[in-house]
């Protein structure tokens, strides 16, 4: 396997007081529930090499539907719509929360080189950016465990991520990580506002329907 000194982390969003990160790779590992210990952890792993980071929130939406499919879930949500009640909520607490981290990692690392591309081999300074998606673990589950039941589904080899298909397949999106990169003047590449999100699903996989009486963290 193609060694790449890879580190993963994971921010399970939440409120500012109940979130839940986790960072593992051949240098750092680390959890918690702090997000500016968060940070400082995200920029130790970036300075030893590529970091994969992903957020536990939708990502990125569709884009150029019919009107009758505007707010229906994405291809690949299943029971846990983007649009839905604990969905919309997270999206709009990560339209806030991952900009700051961003940001804060951007100072510590501003060399670092956000990318979506995540079949390609990654080099030193790349900050691969995704979408965690963690479903019917049960309220008993805090967010830094959600954080690493994701970050235990990455795969962490080139030659297998440059196979893998992603959880969710949208033909037409609009990427809410490419419109904060581009709002903080990460980038100035347009093209990742149209760009797919890699999503990595971890929990249980359950029908529609198969989860009564079981409830999800609390954001």
């Amino acid at each position: 396997m193609t060694d790449e000194s890879l580190h993963v982390a994971v921010v399970d969003i939440g409120s500012l007081t109940n979130l839940g990160w986790a960072v593992e790779g051949p240098s750092v590992n680390d959890s918690g529930p702090d997000i500016d210990l968060c940070i400082e952890a995200l920029a130790g792993a970036l300075s030893k090499g590529p970091l994969a980071l992903g957020f536990e929130a939708p990502m990125f939406v569709p884009y150029g539907r019919k009107r009758c499919d505007l707010d229906k879930a994405r291809k690949g949500d299943g029971d846990r719509s983007f649009s839905a009640s604990a969905g919309a909520c997270v999206l709009t607490k990560a339209l806030v929360t991952v900009p700051y981290i961003l940001q804060g990692l951007r100072s510590r690392a501003n060399s670092a080189r956000p990318t979506f591309n995540w079949r390609k081999r990654l080099s030193k300074r790349d900050l691969l950016l995704f979408e965690a998606f963690v479903v019917h673990v049960g309220e008993s589950v805090n967010h830094v465990s959600c954080a690493r039941l994701a970050l235990q589904q990455f795969p962490k080899e080139w030659e297998k991520r440059a196979l893998l298909e992603s959880a969710i397949d949208e033909p037409c999106t609009m990427n809410l990580l490419g419109v904060m990169l581009l709002r903080m003047g990460w980038t100035k590449d347009v093209k990742m506002l149209s760009e797919p999100c890699l999503v990595i699903r971890a929990g249980k996989a359950l029908g529609r329907g198969a989860l009564s009486g079981v409830k999800e963290p609390v954001l």
